[in-house]
């Protein structure tokens, strides 16, 4: 009888201490799965370049960026865009200063580029030039859309401090310049640092 009372307050003594412990570990899942922040979106709409290598150039672009976090904003710093053909950059152009977005928030990013585009380094211009040339008379060219920008998540209390983003999408456009349709409204690939 004795050390069934033993064993019946010892079960009682543990059920009383690790209760509480497992309620309070149980509420700090259900914030951190509510608060946490969730990295942004991006998706290619529309993108049209033409004239690359000749005195006039074209190029356009549209992409959503889409803030998934319930809660939490995000702060960005300035964002560059920039194309590249393989290694060689084609263009860049500044999209936007500065930037809040709001939670379940859906930005788009447009941008027009109406001058000259050119490869940045001389030194293999030609060559990449008889590349794009090649690629294009097979019907496909395929560029790199990359997104760059340090980014804060305000409103969490898991992170505050800054982190760089780069998106990159892949876009292949056909002879006329223009993204083709298996190219449209695919999600770029995000990495944060």
């Amino acid at each position: 009888m004795a050390t069934q009372r033993r064993s019946f307050s010892c079960r009682l003594l543990c059920a009383i201490f690790f209760t509480p412990i497992f309620v309070v570990g149980i509420i700090f899942l259900i914030l951190w799965l509510s608060l946490r922040p969730h990295h942004p979106k991006f998706h290619v709409k529309q993108f049209t370049l033409q004239g690359l290598g000749q005195t006039t150039g074209y190029l356009n672009v549209n992409v959503t960026v889409r803030n998934p976090s319930h809660r939490v904003r995000i702060c960005y710093d300035s964002m560059r865009g920039s194309v590249y053909y393989k290694d060689q950059r084609v263009g860049v152009v500044s999209v936007f200063e500065s930037h809040y977005q709001e939670p379940k928030n859906t930005t788009i990013l447009h941008y027009v580029y109406n001058e000259p585009l050119t490869l940045t380094t001389q030194a293999s211009n030609n060559q990449r030039t008889i590349e794009i040339m090649n690629d294009r008379t097979q019907g496909m060219v395929v560029y790199s859309l990359q997104f760059k920008s340090v980014i804060k998540y305000k409103g969490s209390m898991w992170d505050k401090r800054s982190h760089r983003m780069r998106a990159t999408c892949n876009v292949g456009v056909g002879p006329n310049g223009v993204i083709l349709a298996k190219y449209k409204d695919r999600q770029c690939h995000v990495h944060m640092s």
